[in-house]
């Protein structure tokens, strides 16, 4: 099956600029939900605004993507005419990378540092840096810095009076790339910031600091109700959307784009359909991305592929493999030829073999043959499909399907049926998108039938509570003095009086000697998970016999390869764990996986003793009936003394879905592989 996605574009005004591109830089509102399609440039329109002299905090969810950017910012200011030095003067990138780098060259306070590359921001030419590009993890460890449990611990000098106004003072533009990436759990931190730059203040101008906050998808979410539940006016939201043209003196995002489903049982066996002309393409000098659901698959795959790439003499070093494994590790070659690492050039390859980490903004240089699976959801298989045929290039997009695919995803199959009746024809982005978004789009009915966008999903309720105690946690921060304390209370939203009046409920046990170190932990681990953005699993080291080192999330370690059965642990000076294999990770994949899952350690606020539950979709319920067991004589006696605190523990769990717990060593199943 298969139909044509027709060429489309956006117009552009005398400056070079696209309406939406324009209405960025020009639009009064200080919070703008940005709605444009892959390519459409929404990240070039604060390049533009850098140029002009603006100041701009870019925030992207992955590390590969802020080396992405960053590389694209001074590769244009230098084209604008700017020094390579100057350029890279002008911006700086915070992640976990740059934080390896400045440790290796002797930098203590790091995050010091950051507060400094802040404060020296200077007019346009001169100083430190003009834009940051930044992870949220790293940014929202520079509000929260310190421990949790004694947050004014670990201040660096010049730190103690630095705060989330000082951020909306330095900035004119504060971005959030790629806002469908984030978690319910995490938008506590747009949340803030969207809040304060929005609210009247006791000056009668609108928000503190000058920055406008600026939420940019391809495939949005609907968040505008979770702003406004949060307390954001409706008066200062802009909802900013691209109109696409078919003219042909606009500038076009995509050609014409062949979207073909193949019925295949693997990806080889779709390469060897394809196989001819993936050696036309990287004879034309264009690249070739492949895209799995699954790593494992992938991994799998991997020498199978590298060799039906050599029978056409596409070398093994022509490609390059894109995943959250190989790019834990800077560069390598492995036994097979192919390369892979973070530090890695994707536009030096002519093959590209990627997982979903590639959906979030990453552009190739010329990717118009695209072989793909579609991802678990609609939003996955539109920013896959978007990565090919950019710039007005005709292009073709091989969609893998087989029976299981099918079963397991109905969106997949309304997508087949319709590819199915519109056989051979040609059809719009606007209409494919339509189709992806229809399941979002009948949620979203009754809640605002005049609005013209196509929402790809909704943040849960959690979002809102989880949001609040994000709020509480930032006004109990020593770098919050009296004043601002004061406009952070005033400006709080309902959420974080909510949480706060539950947090008041949990006092008595606090007071209780009987109860106070149980419950001081709880409610400690559950500021630790407010404050943590992303429900990331446990991950461990594995050390490849070439000395490789690579970070492994757990559970696939444990699941997919047979490792942890055949090695012991070893532990370094800090007392890491680590796994020290004789060959390559590929060489312990397993036929047959594990049964391996994620198992979290729970925590209550009435007793010391925690249990292990398995993080599935009943983790929160199954949580709850613990603490409601009143069979079980200590939670008897909790209930009876303190009940309302009982009450309001399991109200913050339940509403914020955020459960105080830390990650478990091994599964059971993986125990018994061990130890029989």
């Amino acid at each position: 099956m298969e139909l044509t996605v027709k060429r489309h574009c956006v117009a552009v005004l005398a400056n070079g600029l696209s309406p939406l591109q324009q209405q960025l830089l020009d639009e009064p509102r200080k919070v703008r939900i940005v709605d444009a399609p892959t390519g459409a440039g929404k990240t070039y329109a604060f390049q533009k605004a850098l140029l002009q002299g603006s100041r701009i905090l870019f925030i992207v969810p992955t590390r590969r993507l802020a080396q992405n950017i960053a590389a694209s910012v001074i590769h244009d200011l230098i084209k604008a005419g700017w020094s390579a030095t100057l350029a890279e003067q002008k911006l700086a990138v915070w992640s976990s990378d740059q934080t390896a780098i400045l440790r290796e060259q002797g930098v203590e306070h790091i995050r010091g540092l950051r507060v400094r590359q802040i404060q020296q921001l200077s007019p346009r030419l001169q100083g430190e840096s003009e834009m940051i590009v930044a992870v949220p993890e790293v940014l929202s460890q520079l509000l929260l810095r310190g421990n949790v449990e004694r947050p004014q611990t670990g201040l660096d000098k010049g730190q103690a009076g630095f705060s989330v106004l000082d951020v909306l003072e330095y900035f004119d533009h504060i971005v959030f790339d790629e806002f469908h990436t984030i978690e319910a759990r995490g938008f506590g931190l747009a949340a803030l910031f969207a809040k304060l730059a929005s609210v009247t203040t006791e000056f009668n101008t609108i928000g503190y600091g000058r920055a406008k906050i600026s939420l940019l998808s391809a495939t949005p979410l609907n968040i505008k109700p979770t702003l406004q539940a949060l307390g954001v006016p409706n008066s200062e939201i802009a909802e900013i959307k691209e109109v696409l043209t078919d003219q042909s003196n606009d500038r076009a995002l995509h050609g014409n784009v062949r979207l073909v489903l193949e019925n295949s049982a693997s990806m080889p066996m779709v390469v060897a359909t394809y196989l001819d002309a993936i050696q036309q393409a990287v004879e034309q000098q264009q690249q070739v991305v492949l895209i799995y659901n699954a790593l494992a698959d992938l991994r799998r795959d991997l020498p199978q592929l590298i060799q039906q790439f050599t029978s056409v003499g596409i070398a093994a070093e022509q490609v390059l493999v894109i995943n959250s494994i190989d790019d834990s590790a800077n560069q390598h070659q492995a036994r097979a030829g192919y390369q892979s690492g973070r530090k890695q050039d994707p536009d030096q390859f002519s093959v590209l073999i990627a997982t979903a980490s590639v959906e979030m903004g990453i552009t190739f240089r010329a990717a118009n043959l695209m072989l793909m699976e579609s991802g678990f959801a609609p939003m996955n298989f539109l920013q896959r499909y978007g990565r090919a045929a950019r710039r007005g290039a005709d292009g073709l997009v091989v969609l893998r399907l087989d029976q299981a695919l099918l079963e397991r995803q109905p969106w997949l199959r309304a997508l087949a049926d319709w590819v199915s009746a519109h056989e051979n024809q040609s059809v719009s982005i606007v209409a494919l998108s339509q189709v992806l978004s229809l399941e979002a789009q009948q949620q979203f009915q009754t809640a605002d039938s005049t609005s013209s966008a196509l929402y790809f999903g909704s943040l849960p309720q959690q979002a809102i509570y989880t949001s609040g105690l994000y709020w509480q946690l930032l006004m109990r921060h020593p770098s919050t003095s009296k004043h601002r304390q004061t406009h952070l209370r005033q400006h709080q939203p309902n959420s974080s009086k909510w949480a706060y009046s539950q947090l008041k409920q949990l006092e008595p046990l606090l007071q209780d000697s009987l109860y106070a170190k149980a419950a001081k932990q709880w409610q400690t681990l559950l500021f630790m998970q407010a404050a943590q953005l992303r429900n990331i699993g446990k991950r461990v080291i594995v050390i490849e016999g070439d000395g490789r080192k690579l970070q492994v999330d757990r559970v696939w370690l444990e699941r997919e390869t047979d490792i942890i059965q055949k090695h012991n642990p070893q532990y370094d000076a800090k007392d890491n764990p680590y796994f020290q294999l004789d060959g390559e990770l590929d060489d312990y994949l397993l036929e047959t996986k594990n049964r391996a899952t994620r198992r979290l350690n729970v925590y209550f606020p009435h007793t010391k003793r925690f249990q292990e539950l398995d993080y599935n979709s009943s983790f929160i319920s199954d949580w709850r009936k613990i603490l409601t067991n009143q069979r079980d004589e200590d939670t008897e006696a909790a209930w009876e003394d303190y009940p309302n605190a009982m009450q309001a523990a399991e109200q913050l769990v339940s509403l914020s879905g955020l459960v105080p717990s830390t990650d478990t060593e091994l599964s059971p199943a993986t125990i018994d592989l061990v130890w029989s």
